[in-house]
């Protein structure tokens, strides 16, 4: 879809605005939808097992801040293919793009991917990046990745058993999955998952100014194989 056509969609969709992010290095120019609370009931369903889907990719959040600066204070990543499950607006994957990294953008909501697309337009980082609608429940690459990005991805127990397959299948020998966090208490059983099948991991903390100028604490988990 042309630069104009895509947003031409997002804004007959969604009341838009357009944020800029700034990081230690750069700063990132982001078109999010103004009010994700405005979409929580249209755009919530239940799934054929009963299971609530919410809308949380119309959100901004804080662990997706987080993980940008964790990616722009890295020296590079150049010649690396990249995967971000869940990537909502692109920030991450916009970073990783501009510090050299080839990104693989997968999110399950079509809307979510476009709005991704679009960022990646308006930050000039086209010609490194593809997007590819998926179910992390039932992946469909066909390739490894040195890096696996994700941010507020494991709050759901759930969620732990089909992203630890998806590491284990598609992370390269001596790469690394990096997840940024807000410091949950429910997401602990799953760094406890993953170190029983062979991983370990190092966390970085951040304090991230939000879009409405209060701050949170991120964690970032910088996960590998032992």
């Amino acid at each position: 879809m042309r630069v104009e056509n895509l947003y031409q969609h997002l804004k007959h969709r969604y009341p838009l605005k357009k944020e800029i992010i700034p990081l230690t290095s750069r700063q990132i120019a982001m078109t999010i939808v103004e009010d994700g609370d405005e979409f929580l009931d249209e755009l919530s369903r239940e799934d054929s097992d009963g299971v609530l889907h919410l809308p949380y990719w119309t959100y901004l959040w804080p662990s997706a801040i987080g993980l940008a600066h964790y990616l722009d204070e890295m020296e590079t990543l150049a010649g690396q293919q990249i995967l971000e499950i869940g990537c909502g607006f692109g920030l991450a994957g916009i970073v990783a793009c501009q510090n050299g990294g080839r990104v693989f953008f997968t999110d399950y909501e079509r809307d979510a991917l476009r709005f991704a697309q679009y960022n990646v337009l308006q930050n000039g980082c086209e010609q490194s990046a593809a997007f590819v609608q998926m179910d992390w429940h039932a992946p469909c690459l066909k390739r490894q990745f040195s890096r696996i990005l994700a941010s507020d991805v494991i709050y759901e127990e759930r969620n732990w058993q089909p992203i630890l397959a998806l590491i284990e299948k598609y992370l390269t020998p001596d790469g690394r999955a990096i997840f940024s966090e807000p410091n949950r208490t429910n997401a602990d059983g799953f760094f406890d998952l993953i170190r029983h099948h062979g991983f370990t991991y190092e966390e970085y903390g951040y304090t991230v100014l939000l879009l409405a100028e209060d701050s949170s604490t991120v964690t970032v988990y910088c996960v590998r194989r032992i």
